[in-house]
């Protein structure tokens, strides 16, 4: 699947606070929320930043979020998650 690209016409203001990397504090942003919203895991939002599962959570929790609770089928997910990775390793 290719990226996609949006064009996002921001206030002045809000383009000169958002730093030397603009398109990588918007990635952030915007996958902070979908990870808050519960519509993606941490571990996916990570693996699109180039994070490891560890650095993925201390990402998430720096940003003031907690880490999330888990259901058991999410937990299951988790889990099978880190044994693909450990296999693969």
């Amino acid at each position: 699947m290719e990226a996609m690209t949006i064009k996002l016409d921001l206030p002045p203001e809000v383009a000169k606070v958002l730093g030397n990397d603009p398109e990588r504090e918007t990635l952030e942003a915007l996958l902070l929320h979908l990870v808050h919203q519960g519509r993606v895991t941490l571990a996916w939002a990570g693996e699109r930043l180039g994070m490891s599962r560890w650095q993925a959570m201390e990402w998430y929790t720096a940003q003031g979020y907690p880490y999330p609770n888990l259901t058991k089928e999410e937990l299951e997910h988790e889990i099978n998650y880190a044994k693909s990775r450990l296999a693969g390793a």
